[in-house]
Order: C-alpha cells, then sequence, then structure tokens
C-alpha cells in the first residue's frame, strides 16, 4: 500500500511538474468505477502498460506464465459516497492511498486524493511509480514471495520491480508510455516522499527515503531477477530522528574540516569561510571559489533550507563544498560530470560517517540530493548530474565510504 504523506513538498513550493508521459492514452472503460477522465486515462495507460511489461518478464524470471489480475482494477473518488474497493470498509479509507488487495487480486486508486496531487507535486511520471510498485506487491503473490517475509522487505521489493519497470519505459520499450530524465527526477522525489514517518518503529513500514529510492535504483540498474532478493541496507538500524539542531550548529566547519582533512592528509588546508558575495561561481546557499579556496555561505537561503528541509539538508550542503575543497587540494578535477559524481559521492560518505546519525537526518540528506543541483556543482558553478545520478553517487559513497568514490 503506498500512503501518501507530503512531508518533503510541504514546506516550499515543488519544482514544476514535468510534461505528460503518455503517447496515447488507453480508454479506461475496463477499471471499476471510473469516470473515464483524465486521471484514470492515465492510471489506465499505466497499468497497461505494466500488465504487458510483466507478461513477457514473469516467466522469463520465474518460470511460469502471468496471469492476469483476477480482481481487476479500481478507481475511487474518496471525496464521495461511492461504493468502496476491495480490502475497504469505506471509501473514505483509501484517502490519498494506492494498495494491492491480494484477498481479490485487484489494485485499487485514489482518483481525487491520490493521483492528482502527485501529478501536481511530481509529474505524471510519479503515477507511474506508485502503480508500478502496487504491482510489483501482485508479482510476489503470484510468485509465493510474501510468504513469511518482513513488511519492510517486501516493499523494497516492489520498489524493486518498480524501478525495473520504468527503466523499460526509459529505454523506449512500453507501448504507450515515456519517461525522460527530467521527468524520472520527479518520480524519485515521490518515492521519497512516499516514506515512513522517521518516528516510525512499527512492522508494517515501507522504509525510509533512503532505503525506497536504493531498492528501486537497484531495479533500474539491474533488472528484475535481482529483486527477489532485496535486501535493506545497513543504514536501516539508524535511531529514528533527533530535534532539528540550530542553524549555527548545522553549519560547524570543524566536523567537515576533519573528515576531508583526514582524507587529504598533510597537504589539507580548510577552504576558508565567508557569507556572500563571493566569486561568480558560488552559486546556491553554499557555493565555492577555487582560487583561493572559499566556501560562500548565503544564510538567508540556507535559513530556508534549514526550516524546509531539516539540519542535515544544510549540513549537506555544507560538506559537497569542503569534498570540492578536498579534490582541489589533492590536485584531482574538479571540473566535469566525474567531479560532480565524486563530490556528491564524498558527501554520501561523510552523511554516514556522523556520529549520532539518524534515519531522519539520512533521509534529510537524500532529499536534497534529489531535489538541488547544488549539492553536485563543480568549481565552475555548473552542474550536467540528474537526480538519479546524484543519489546514486551519494549512495555509492554512504554505503561503501570514501574509498568506494576513488
Amino acid at each position: 500500500m503506498m500512503i501518501l504523506v507530503l512531508v518533503a513538498a510541504c514546506a516550499a513550493a515543488p519544482p514544476a511538474a514535468p510534461p505528460g508521459v503518455a503517447d496515447h492514452t488507453v480508454d479506461p472503460a475496463f477499471v471499476h468505477g471510473t469516470d473515464r477522465g483524465d486521471v484514470d486515462r492515465l492510471a489506465a495507460t499505466v497499468v497497461t502498460d505494466v500488465q504487458d511489461y510483466w507478461a513477457e518478464q514473469y516467466p522469463a524470471v520465474f518460470g511460469a506464465p502471468w496471469r492476469e489480475l483476477d480482481g481487476g482494477f479500481f478507481s475511487a473518488d474518496t471525496t464521495g459516497t461511492g461504493t468502496a474497493p476491495p480490502c475497504v470498509a469505506d471509501v473514505r479509507d483509501l484517502e490519498g492511498n494506492a494498495h494491492y488487495c491480494a484477498t481479490v487480486d485487484a489494485i485499487a486508486w485514489d482518483r481525487s486524493a491520490l493521483l492528482p496531487v502527485l501529478r501536481e507535486h511530481y509529474g505524471d511520471a510519479a503515477v507511474v511509480v506508485v502503480l508500478a510498485h502496487e504491482f510489483g506487491h501482485a508479482v510476489q503473490h503470484r510468485a509465493g514471495l510474501g510468504e513469511d517475509a518482513e513488511p519492510a522487505r517486501l516493499e523494497a521489493m516492489a520498489d524493486c520491480f518498480a524501478g525495473a519497470f520504468v527503466r523499460s519505459v526509459a529505454d523506449g520499450r512500453a507501448e504507450h508510455l515515456r519517461i525522460d530524465p527530467g521527468q524520472l527526477d520527479g518520480a524519485l522525489r515521490a518515492i521519497a516522499v512516499f516514506r515512513d514517518p522517521v518516528s516510525l518503529q512499527g512492522t508494517d513500514a515501507h522504509g525510509s527515503a533512503f532505503e525506497r529510492v536504493t531498492a528501486f535504483q537497484e531495479g533500474y540498474a539491474r533488472g528484475p531477477r535481482g529483486c527477489t532478493e532485496a535486501t535493506r541496507t545497513p543504514l536501516a538500524a539508524l535511531p529514528p530522528d533527533g530535534p532539528n539542531v540550530p542553524l549555527d550548529d548545522a553549519l560547524r566547519t570543524d566536523r567537515a574540516s576533519a573528515f576531508f582533512g583526514n582524507l587529504v592528509g598533510d597537504r589539507w588546508t580548510p577552504p576558508v569561510v565567508q557569507s556572500r558575495p563571493g566569486c561568480p561561481e558560488a552559486r546556491g546557499p553554499v557555493g565555492f571559489c577555487p582560487r583561493p579556496p572559499t566556501v560562500v555561505l548565503d544564510r538567508a537561503a540556507l535559513a530556508e533550507v534549514h526550516a524546509g528541509t531539516g539540519d542535515q539538508a544544510a549540513t549537506t550542503l555544507l560538506a559537497a563544498t569542503f569534498a570540492l575543497a578536498a579534490l582541489a587540494e589533492q590536485g584531482r578535477p574538479t571540473t566535469g560530470p566525474a567531479a560532480s559524481e565524486q563530490v556528491v559521492c564524498l558527501t554520501g560518505a561523510f552523511t554516514a560517517a556522523q556520529p549520532g546519525l539518524t534515519r531522519g537526518d539520512l533521509d534529510e540528506a537524500v532529499t536534497v540530493v534529489l531535489e538541488s543541483d547544488d549539492v553536485s556543482r563543480d568549481a565552475r558553478g555548473e552542474n550536467t548530474l540528474t537526480g538519479l545520478d546524484r543519489f546514486a553517487a551519494f549512495r555509492t559513497g554512504a554505503l561503501g565510504g570514501a574509498r568506494a568514490c576513488g
């Protein structure tokens, strides 16, 4: 089940939603309860292409033919008094949700308070991801993968299956759908939003933003075969969360200087830290001037980041500029895509190495990595990485440490 909790988008206006993903849409007449409107046309198009995908992939992965959903698909208007879809007693129980109902083998979605919100904030690709995730649960049910598995592992597996399907769309193999990198970034932000509240410690968990995007990325990169082995990362064991520290504490440079100084060694000279104005290359809330190496703070912008996303988001932006300074001290390239990837990777390594790190902190870092190219600007102030690229590099450093960054 997906539960919409707009934890990352409510503090600030979201980026403009990317354009639609459907070349042409499918008539939703086969959907129970449909109003045959634009939202259900998109949903019908998505589930049609996902069915086609699993009709091809399921036999190859599981050695058995794919069986279409016995119970079909249900669209619900949770603002009205219509008939409740399967697995809920009242139509309002589905508000803001989509789910797979194993008892009748059906998928249901809220066309009034879920799919339109996703489209507005994150684009049509977010609808693709959500419905592909629910199909992932149908795959598990058919393959007998749900027995005795912990809920978090099942959710990770469904995210992985969704990533595998989205990759097929991005590669042009779907009949109706197309997704470009900008649209995919919107979908990744939606996955991060569909995370468990960091205070949740129960067993019915979808996982943190880091866990969810990691699972999606595994499927996107490797296809559906490896998804059955999806497990949670070691960072899933972090404590839930704590209160935000003040902005000045979030911007303490001694921790970043110690971490990156340890990597560089005796050659390390910490960059100068100053408030704006800085050089032309110093853009965003935290910028970098290469000569001499200087970290430039825009405290007003950082205060907005701190208030809107959290203390670790501000710390992450600061760490990225120290990572760039470390590359400069080592005489390594500081411009271009490879340098940007190293910056984000080292930022991930720094984040995971912080004492007292919580799942909430990690998710704040993930949010800024997905939403802001400021974390991957090179010494010219330029960025060519997508959100997927940035998260891949951040994850490499967070799980493998600085050595994994080269």
